[in-house]
């Protein structure tokens, strides 16, 4: 088993997690159509955060105010400033901000980063040209299970709007996600577990797949504030179906009356316009941006009733995230992994001095250098599949990725020629540089079948 700390290293990896932060400065230049913007900083603790209040040309009277909450990566504030702006011009105060010092997809917690949103809300409360009584969160995709959690937590938030947002938690929707990119692109279902699926599993084990504890539907069984929910119709993120049904059952558990959940048709999951999803976005989609600022507008009459739109189709339905067998043991893995290259890279290494008879030779080379290639290329592959979340898998042959493909014909390639080469041993011997290649390979087989190398 790893140290703790190698793990962490290891999902700041997969994360890409790391985050620069803008420096202070007095008054950013003005924005187009005579939007004012205004570099601030604010605190949660000892949290310093960076962020910019965009807001409409001064009028004399005090408008809503509202905090966004990025999604999951490394984003900094301008990462939504066209919502920042589109939501401005229509009459609302809007702080976008960086993310936290040091956050991390794979290990902060949506505790840390609820507070961080509340410290926004308090920020835009104390500016002259702001309603006090009239600050919310949005929340996009990761946020949209931080703005719940803020607003089950702190008066301070008198609404809440989110965008893309999962009822599921974040290991189960993120799965969910994997597997519906992964079956756009033609990969085979038998295949989709083992490409997108099981490491993943790891990796929540090792507690390196986000706030996987965090579960959404009791934080928004707690929002007493007017909630608007937008929901896109070819969302293929987080599951718009189920997550819609989930919203509006917790919310009624709750006794909130004052819930909104709508569908933007035609949206993918940046609420940006798509016919599919998967397509390259366009533009906000039509009636989105609308959607929320008339509803935050219409706050001020009082809040609103509650009312939903039919759930948006969903094809896959999303499934529990299994605990991991004992055979996928992360320490049992590695233990595989250490053996298998310790033996085909131990070989290689001690060939270049000892030489064995040519045919057995040639025979121990193939499985030697194969099963490196092999036992490096498959956990790279799959770490990038982690990484970016399936979406860069593109085109499949026979309903594999191509890179896939190779290396089941280098992992089939593998065992045919250490059978050959068990025969061989068998018939005439070895000394210990074949036994220990030999033990490597016969490891090699059930790792590969677990891994789906073995998949036909």
């Amino acid at each position: 088993m790893l140290p703790k700390s190698k793990f962490r290293r290891l999902g700041r990896w997969i994360a890409a997690v790391s985050v620069v932060l803008s420096p202070l400065t007095v008054t950013a230049p003005a924005a187009a159509d005579d939007l004012v913007n205004t570099d601030v900083t604010f605190q949660n603790g000892t949290t310093t955060l960076y962020g910019t209040v965009i807001a409409p040309a001064a009028t004399g009277k005090r408008r809503p105010g509202l905090v966004l909450i990025a999604g999951a990566g490394a984003r900094d504030r301008d990462s939504y400033r066209p919502e920042a702006e589109a939501f401005a011009r229509a009459g609302i105060v809007v702080l976008i901000y960086d993310k936290r010092a040091g956050y991390s997809r794979a290990t902060s917690s949506f505790s840390d980063l609820a507070d961080d949103a509340v410290a926004g809300v308090r920020t835009l409360r104390a500016r002259p040209d702001v309603r006090p009584s009239s600050v919310g969160v949005w929340g996009h995709s990761e946020g949209g299970w931080v703005a719940p959690l803020a607003a089950s937590r702190s008066d301070a938030v008198d609404f809440v709007v989110v965008a893309g947002a999962s009822a599921l938690p974040a290991d189960r929707t993120q799965l969910w996600s994997n597997r519906t990119y992964l079956s756009h692109a033609g990969v085979k279902q038998a295949l989709q577990a083992p490409i997108g699926v099981n490491l993943s599993r790891m990796l929540v084990a090792a507690g390196l797949f986000g706030d996987a504890g965090n579960i959404p539907v009791a934080a928004l069984e707690k929002v007493r504030q007017p909630l608007l929910a937008v929901f896109a119709e070819y969302d293929r993120s987080t599951p718009p179906g189920e997550s819609m049904r989930l919203f509006r059952q917790a919310l009624a558990r709750g006794g909130n009356t004052h819930h909104t959940l709508r569908v933007i048709s035609g949206a993918d999951h940046n609420l940006r316009r798509s016919t599919t999803g998967f397509d390259e976005p366009q533009g906000f989609a039509p009636g989105y941006t609308d959607t929320v600022t008339r509803w935050i507008a219409g706050l001020a009459d009082g809040p609103p009733a509650a009312s939903s739109d039919q759930p948006p189709p969903q094809t896959l339905v999303s499934e529990p995230v299994r605990p991991l067998a004992w055979y996928e043991s992360i320490g049992l893995q590695l233990t595989l992994l250490a053996v298998m290259l310790t033996a085909f890279a131990g070989f290689l290494l001690s060939g270049l001095f000892r030489r064995s008879p040519a045919p057995v030779r040639r025979l121990a080379v193939l499985v030697a250098l194969g099963g490196l290639v092999t036992v490096l290329g498959t956990p790279t592959y799959l770490f990038s599949i982690v990484a970016t979340g399936a979406t860069g898998v593109g085109a499949t042959v026979l309903g594999r990725p191509p890179l896939w493909l190779l290396l089941q014909v280098l992992a089939v390639g593998v065992i045919a020629a250490g059978t050959a080469l068990a025969v061989r041993r068998h018939r005439s011997g070895g000394g210990v540089r074949l036994g220990l290649l030999m033990t490597g390979a016969a490891v090699f087989v059930p790792w590969a079948a677990y891994w789906g190398l073995l998949t036909p």
